[in-house]
């Protein structure tokens, strides 16, 4: 993967930390595909909750924009505006690059 570069989520749910350290120290967390959007909000909230501060997710269909990467974890902004890390390990085979 390439910084600057766009890339779209292809068929899961992922949860995007305000933070390397947040996203380090979370919890493992299954993938979650369309069928199970509610469990996928409902895992955010209690991340949330659990960590106090806001833990949002991507969805399939999303493009984001890499901005920052390095062993383990990718820093995005994704198109809704929404900035964070995201675990690379457990989602590059999920994700593409948008050819322009």
């Amino acid at each position: 993967m390439k910084i600057g570069k766009l890339y779209e989520i292809k068929e899961f749910f992922w949860f995007l930390y305000p933070s390397k350290d947040i996203a380090v120290t979370a919890a493992p967390a299954p993938r979650y595909d369309a069928a199970a959007a509610a469990a996928a909000a409902d895992r955010a909230a209690y991340l949330s909750n659990r960590f106090k501060c806001k833990v949002s997710y991507i969805k399939p269909s999303s493009i984001f924009c890499l901005l920052e990467k390095d062993e383990k974890l990718l820093k995005i902004l994704s198109t809704n505006g929404e900035l964070g890390w995201i675990i690379d390990d457990w989602c590059k085979d999920d994700i593409e690059e948008v050819n322009q």
